[in-house]
């Protein structure tokens, strides 16, 4: 077991949104970058039960987050949690995990690997309770006020009617947090939930552009790190440098970009275009051109 760090309600290092919500945690039990704190994230939450609908958009959005430098806070449950943190580290961005439970009580089992490779790329994993405390179902619920006091925001991707996820909904709304919903299937008993939560005043989203509507602080916390990208990609992989200063602040076609490079090659500049999709640098729009990220 890595070192657990302990800390209490009076330590320079707890995370001030926790300071202001109701019935704060007085200790937090630690392993992981305790700078994640500092960072406004979102928090990704829904059903242990996620459908194949549910799995896609909770990819979509946890994969759009992370690459506008959001750290995505979870529950590290089955389901949902999961797949938003995998999501997360998938796409090289940074994600906090909520236990349940203490550390030497991992639940459930099958996320200790998720558990590891969290610690290990440079994530954080916190629970109020001590090391030896074994898991409860009432300590889940419990569990969720912290997900949501970390959180600028909740966006819920799944929920059966009057689950956990819609307790969650309701600390949120409490401690006066942004929540939204993704529009629930109507065949499905996981769409149920979120359609009522819609009606009773969650933010419909259908794109990261609705989510970033409502958080002005991601878009400046974007800017900074964008600068910072470019240039560390600048720095390592300088083959990358010409095609990013042709790019900024507009949407060129292949033909274009190879007009404007040195060389003027076709295939090496195809190649480059490619490499740079992959490492998350620029996306190619079908039918108008490339953009930078």
């Amino acid at each position: 077991m890595r070192q657990i760090q302990e800390i209490h309600f009076q330590d320079n290092r707890y995370p001030e949104k926790l300071r202001k919500i109701k019935n704060p945690p007085q200790k937090l039990y630690a392993i992981g970058n305790l700078e994640l704190f500092k960072k406004p994230s979102l928090a990704i939450v829904g059903t242990r039960h996620i459908t194949e609908y549910g799995r896609k958009n909770c990819k979509y959005f946890a994969q759009e987050t992370v690459k506008k430098a959001i750290p995505i806070v979870s529950g590290m449950a089955m389901g949902t949690d999961a797949v938003a943190h995998w999501t997360a580290l998938e796409f090289g961005g940074e994600t906090i995990a909520v236990l349940g439970s203490g550390f030497r009580h991992i639940f459930p089992k099958e996320n200790i690997g998720l558990f590891e490779k969290i610690i290990n790329h440079k994530g954080l994993i916190i629970t109020e309770y001590p090391p030896e405390t074994t898991p409860k179902s009432e300590q889940f619920l419990e569990r969720n006020r912290i997900v949501s006091g970390l959180s600028e925001g909740v966006l819920i991707i799944e929920a059966a009617y009057r689950s956990g996820t819609s307790v969650t909904a309701k600390l949120a709304y409490s401690q006066g947090k942004v929540v939204m919903a993704l529009p629930g299937r109507l065949d499905n008993s996981y769409g149920v939930g979120v359609n009522k939560l819609i009606q009773e005043g969650a933010k419909l989203v259908t794109n990261i552009e609705d989510i970033m509507f409502y958080f002005p602080q991601f878009m400046a916390q974007l800017g900074k790190t964008e600068i910072q990208k470019q240039l560390s990609f600048w720095e390592v992989k300088e083959e990358y440098q010409e095609i990013v200063e042709i790019l900024q602040n507009r949407i060129l076609s292949i033909e274009e970009i190879v007009q404007k490079t040195k060389t003027q090659n076709l295939r090496e500049t195809l190649n480059l275009l490619i490499n740079m999709e992959l490492d998350g640098i620029l996306v190619q729009e079908i039918g108008v051109g490339y953009k930078l990220l």
